[in-house]
C-alpha cells in the first residue's frame, strides 16, 4: 500500500509516494513525545488477528482509505497523569504532526490505553 499525491500546479511535474512506514514512524516518535506516556504497547494478542492486512508497527495500526487515515494506537502510561488530558494530547499531536508533515487528513486517531506502568515502589 502506498499513499499517493499528485502534484497540482498548472503543469504536473510528477507523483509523490509516501511508503506506510513513514507515517508509522512519525505517529511513533510524536506518541513518545507525549508527556505522560510511558511507551508504546505492544498489540493486544486477541486483536492482532483484525489487523493482519493493515499497515503496523509497535503500538501503532495505519488504516489507510480513499486518502483518509485512522490511527489505533496503543499506549502504556505513567502514573499520576490524567489518563483522557494524555490521550487527548496524542490524538492532537499525532493529528498536527501528520497534517504539517505529510498534509494527508486525518479521521480518527483512537488511543487505547492497555496499562498504568508504575516504577517499583511506586504506589497510586
Amino acid at each position: 500500500m502506498r499513499m499517493n499525491e499528485n502534484v497540482e500546479s498548472s503543469e504536473s511535474i510528477g507523483r509523490i509516494e509516501i511508503a506506510p512506514e513513514v507515517l508509522l514512524t512519525i505517529v511513533q516518535k510524536v506518541v513518545q513525545d507525549v508527556e505522560g506516556v510511558r511507551s508504546l504497547a505492544p498489540l493486544p494478542s486477541d486483536m492482532a488477528h483484525f489487523f493482519r492486512r493493515s499497515p503496523r508497527n509497535e503500538g501503532v495500526v495505519l488504516h489507510y482509505k480513499e486518502n483518509r487515515l485512522t490511527f489505533d494506537i496503543y499506549v502504556y502510561m505513567n502514573p499520576n497523569v490524567n489518563l483522557r488530558e494524555t490521550s487527548q494530547a496524542v490524538q492532537v499531536a499525532v493529528v498536527e504532526a501528520i497534517d504539517k508533515m505529510v498534509g494527508i487528513p486525518v479521521d480518527a486517531v483512537n488511543v487505547h490505553v492497555e496499562d498504568v506502568v508504575y516504577n517499583q515502589g511506586q504506589t497510586a
